[in-house]
């Protein structure tokens, strides 16, 4: 593989066999950045499981403590108080049929919401919001009758996750431009929160190791 000036650059040394400490890692990769543009910094969980196993898959959601840096746009399938609930938090596309219509011609949000009253409706379209990540489910807690309360987590930085085929788990959790300190906090912090959900059918080790990248920069091996 052929490495740019830049990417040459950034590397230079960079200990690829070692394991960092987190706050390390990511004051690494902001000393490295060489873009102009405000990356994500995110990060890889590599699992035990066989995603195999329904058993032993895992999916959630997750609020970091000092949240993403992004605008999050939201459709939410409701009606009656859940429906104005959603309206007064900001929310314009609120709906039933008629969003069903409207997603149908185009999907220009990043999260979609409903009450479970309206799942019948919003099955209709399980096949175009399926391959996008962006069908309801409870797991992730996208399927709620407090509405209210999931539009404000996930205007503070609500992360939803689930494995990979290959047991991994992927999560953008802040931009580079938030302090040392704050990404460290939201990366620890979603480390420990998914050792909580270890399956219990899982006999050997379920985190072998966790590593956090920039958009544009390398991965780093980071100490858990």
């Amino acid at each position: 593989m052929l490495l740019t000036k830049n990417k040459k650059k950034q590397i230079d040394g960079v200990d690829f066999n070692k394991s960092y400490p987190v706050i390390e890692a990511v004051k690494l990769l902001k000393e490295k950045k060489f873009v102009k543009f405000d990356e994500s910094i995110e990060v890889s969980i590599n699992t035990g499981i066989d995603s195999k196993q329904s058993d032993q898959n895992v999916r959630g959601s997750f609020v970091p403590p000092h949240g993403l840096g992004k605008k999050v746009d939201i459709a939410v399938f409701a009606q009656g108080k859940a429906a104005e609930e959603a309206k007064a938090l900001g929310v314009k596309k609120v709906g039933g049929e008629d969003l069903v219509s409207a997603l149908q011609e185009k999907i220009d949000v990043d999260v979609i919401i409903a009450t479970a009253d309206m799942m019948a409706v919003v099955s209709k379209i399980a096949k175009v919001l399926g391959p996008k990540g962006l069908m309801p489910n409870p797991k992730s807690g996208t399927v709620t009758n407090d509405v209210k309360g999931t539009i404000e987590n996930i205007n503070k930085g609500l992360v939803a996750y689930k494995n990979d085929k290959a047991g991994t788990i992927h999560a953008a959790l802040g931009k580079i431009s938030f302090d040392e300190n704050q990404l460290s906090e939201n990366i620890n912090s979603f480390v420990e929160e998914i050792k909580k959900i270890k399956p219990s059918s899982l006999k050997g080790n379920f985190i072998n190791s966790v590593f956090v990248s920039s958009t544009m920069g390398f991965g780093l091996k980071v100490e858990v």
